[in-house]
Formats: C-alpha cells, structure tokens, sequence
C-alpha cells in the first residue's frame, strides 16, 4: 500500500496542539487539554489515494500514572500503522492483521524505554468501501451517516463498560466509581492485548471519527456524539476544520484530558 503517512511531532512542545491532514478526506488534531502539562495522546494516519481510496489509521491514549506514556503512545500507534500496511500489502485476513498488529504495538511500547509505559489503542483500516476497526482501551469509534444515523463501533475496555454489560445505563455507568479505570491496556503490566475487531460495509456515504476520551467524555452516546457533529458539519465539510473544531469544542466544556479527534469521509 504505497502510502502518505502523517504522524506526531516528535518534540514534546509541539504536541500541545497539531493538526495533520494527509489528503483531502483524512485528518487529525491533537491538543493537552486544560489540566495535563504534556499531550500523552498521539496518532498516525497513513492513506492510499491511486485509485480506491484506502487509510490506516490509529489513536493512542497514554496512560497517565504511567511515566513516559507520551512516548508509549506514540510507538503504539506509528506501530500498529506500519504493521496494518504490511498486512494489507500481503493480503492477510483482517481479524489476523489486527492481532498481529496490537501485539507488535504492544512490543513496542514494552522496548521503547528500559521502565515500560501503557497506552490504550484503537486504530481503523478503511479499503473498498469496507471499515474495519481494533481497539483495546477506551479510545473509541463511530459511523456517522450523512442519513443521520450515528453507531458506536469500538467497545471500551473498561469498568463502566462492565456495567453496562450488567444492566447499568450508560449514563449511570459512566458517572460511577472508577468508571475510567481501563481493563486492558498495551505495556507495562498487561496480561491481554488482543483487540475487540468490528468490521462495517456503510450503506450510506459518511465519517469515520476515531477519538481519544478526551472528547467522547463530553458526547459519549451515539445520539449525543452525533448531534455534535451534525452542528460542526454545517460549518465546514472540511475534515481537518471538522477535526480542530471538535478538539477546540472538547476545551470549552472543560479540556479534562488530552484530545484527539480523527475523521476519514467515506465515499461509494
């Protein structure tokens, strides 16, 4: 997959606040937030635009009492890119390349420092009409159709989730006790990385946006999610103002976290 990739900045100062938008359908912003000195998230965007359009994609959340995860997130995530192009180039089924390529992030997280950091990840690969997504953490994704329809494709690994399983309502979930605490992580300490994969054929043309909690903390149900972006929509089509815009709206609730927001427009 001859591809353009646009990552992170290295320099920790330039993380506070980029944008990347590395074609005219994929684009990306990263911001600290209000509260955190550095930006512990990071993310990797790489597309195809011979023909077929075709991205891989990837979002990193560094866990934040892990000293260092501003670096785990960034190997994560430039990891499971690199890994997700190798398998497409070499036609593996998806549900194996996800695997393979969770557990080369995770290997790099554990060798990119002599004390290993965590980092949460989910990352996308979008390819004939068809997107498939991995995640393991509580970074999420959603279809957002131009019908209106807006779905949650990841699955948070994480306390609140439990509960919801359980019975509880999202909103009671996500307000309990430890209700952010992750139930798996890529690093230090983890005992599972393999990802929760999701595959959709959209019927309908629409957006892919990946986020780091960072944002979704302030939409988190589809319907919520979904009348937010339906109000930055009619500003501007535009994917790197779509994502700004987003990140930008996270910081006026309050910016508790890190932010990153990732949109791809899909097209048939």
């Amino acid at each position: 997959m001859p591809a353009v990739t646009d990552s992170m900045p290295a320099d920790r100062s330039e993380r506070s606040h980029y944008v990347r938008f590395p074609a005219p359908w994929v684009a990306g912003c990263s911001d600290t937030g209000q509260r955190h000195k550095t930006n512990q998230d990071a993310m990797c965007l790489a597309v195809r635009d011979e023909g077929r359009h075709a991205a891989m994609l990837a979002v990193a959340d560094g866990v934040t009492t892990a000293e260092g995860s501003e670096v785990a997130s960034l190997v994560a995530a430039e990891t499971a890119v690199e890994s997700l192009i190798e398998a497409h180039q070499n036609g593996q089924p998806t549900n194996l390349a996800f695997v393979h390529a969770f557990e080369a992030a995770n290997q790099a997280v554990l060798e990119a420092r002599e004390e290993p950091s965590a980092c949460t990840l989910i990352a996308a690969s979008i390819e004939d009409g068809t997107i498939a997504v991995g995640n393991v953490g509580d970074s999420r994704a959603y279809w957002l159709g131009d019908d209106g329809s807006c779905q949650l494709l990841s699955t948070d690994d994480s306390m609140a989730q439990a509960r919801i399983m359980l019975g509880m309502s999202r909103d009671d979930a996500e307000q309990s006790s430890q209700a952010h605490a992750i139930t798996k992580w890529l690093g230090r300490q983890s005992t599972n990385v393999t990802p929760s994969v999701i595959t959709l054929v959209p019927q309908t043309n629409g957006w892919l946006l990946m986020c780091s909690d960072g944002l979704w903390n302030y939409a988190s149900s589809p319907e919520a999610m979904s009348g937010l972006f339906q109000s930055m929509l009619g500003r501007s089509p535009s994917p790197a103002f779509l994502a700004e815009a987003l990140v930008e709206w996270a910081n006026g609730q309050g910016g508790r976290d890190n932010i990153t927001a990732v949109l791809a427009r899909i097209e048939h």
